[in-house]
């Protein structure tokens, strides 16, 4: 049995790596040195401030209504319009969000408002979207669903030719994964808006999720959020650190599917999880952390040589701590992750509390005084701080458990 338990698991994972791998891929070997190349550094640098937006309120609201779903289905039965009222406020709040990113930006990098909000929104949904598959253990399905993403993103670089909208090019990759989720899945089924009996709980955890997941993903994104904003020849500038990081970013965006997996059979999973076991799962992470950072840095030489050679002198001596800073976020999240199987969700909430009071006291005013430099050895030692944060939160939650589970047995 825990032989076939481990087959399932380690297929499931190559199915979700392979998937998000593939998708990104396409983005970073084709849609973005395609920008760079016909909108120049500074161009993209404009374009990557408002994706990063995007990236922001996806990864915070979708996937806290999605990992919100995943821990709810382990307590009872919800309905669809849980989840879509939700969505549906966020959909609101996005509009405005992107007005007030417009108007700070002082440009909307060759776009419209109603654009960069209808793309932010789609991928709001598209990053929820996959729970229909994460719920089932279909990573078959899961895989397809990002290969059809894939896909819409290559038909919308062909299109870049017609329209010349940026918006447009990455907007036919969401909405193609959308479509096929609505004509294979059941989450986007009616009725649309009916409330199940513990909505208001169930909002909450979503709520919860969210904040704590923007809170913790803002740091991921600060450097094209900031950067433009803070740094001298700011658009450029965010253009070469992302270069240099982009590696680091691809590795870590295995925590994705990695954590899809983790969560999907902790869910299904009833059994105790004990301190030796913790203690591995722990040791593990560190042995990946640095077989991760070496394999980024030697990625980055070929990836940035090959793709950005304008650059690649400019990227060079920022590729240790860039991509290490990436590969301990990526770390951290796939060990919050595991705690929050056997801890409550507040954990997550205090995380994120702690992670961005850091970054403020830590990383902006490194940015401000030694710029990109700053940057690159804040988001590291942030990074490196959290996950001895989340290791120590996640013993804590193992002791409670145990003293808790003692106490009702004492009963």
């Amino acid at each position: 049995m825990k032989t076939n338990a481990v087959k399932r698991f380690a297929a499931d994972f190559v199915y979700g790596a392979v998937a998000l791998v593939a998708m990104n891929g396409v983005l970073s070997f084709l849609v973005y040195p395609f920008m760079e190349k016909v909108l120049g550094t500074a161009g993209q640098g404009k374009i990557l401030f408002f994706t990063a937006i995007m990236g922001l309120m996806a990864s915070a609201c979708g996937s806290g209504a999605n990992y919100a779903r995943m821990k709810i289905s382990t307590r009872w039965e919800t309905v669809n319009g849980d989840y879509n009222w939700f969505l549906t406020g966020i959909a609101a709040l996005t509009c405005v969000v992107t007005a007030a990113a417009i108007w700070i930006k002082g440009d909307s990098a060759g776009a419209t408002g109603v654009g960069i909000a209808v793309l932010i929104i789609a991928t709001v949904i598209r990053y929820y979207a996959d729970v229909q598959f994460r719920l089932d253990l279909n990573y078959k399905g899961f895989f397809i669903y990002y290969m059809i993403i894939a896909a819409g993103y290559l038909v919308g670089l062909l299109q870049f030719f017609v329209t010349h909208s940026w918006v447009v090019m990455l907007l036919l990759g969401e909405v193609a994964g959308l479509l096929y989720v609505t004509l294979r899945g059941t989450i986007f089924r009616p009725p649309f808006f009916k409330r199940s009996e513990h909505y208001k709980e169930n909002r909450n955890v979503m709520i919860s999720l969210s904040a704590a997941y923007l809170m913790s993903d803002f740091v991921s994104y600060s450097d094209r959020l900031l950067l433009p904003l803070l740094a001298v020849n700011g658009d450029e500038v965010t253009a070469i650190f992302y270069y240099a990081t982009l590696v680091g970013k691809m590795v870590s965006l295995l925590s994705t599917p990695l954590n899809g997996v983790i969560a999907g059979h902790l869910a299904k999973f009833r059994g105790q999880l004990t301190k030796k076991m913790f203690t591995g799962i722990v040791g593990i992470m560190i042995g990946l952390g640095i077989v991760f950072t070496v394999g980024s840095v030697i990625g980055s030489h070929i990836f940035v040589g090959l793709f950005y050679p304008d650059n690649y002198a400019a990227a060079k001596p920022l590729f240790w701590v860039a991509n290490a800073g990436q590969v301990f976020f990526f770390l951290s999240n796939t060990m919050m992750t595991v705690v929050l199987r056997f801890a409550s969700e507040k954990y997550q909430v205090y995380m994120g509390l702690i992670y961005t009071v850091l970054f403020f006291v830590a990383v902006v005013p490194l940015l401000l005084v030694f710029g990109v430099w700053g940057m690159a050895y804040g988001l590291l030692i942030i990074n490196i701080l959290k996950f001895l944060v989340i290791t120590g939160l996640g013993y804590l939650g193992l002791a409670r458990g145990r003293a808790e589970d003692t106490a009702v047995s004492k009963k």
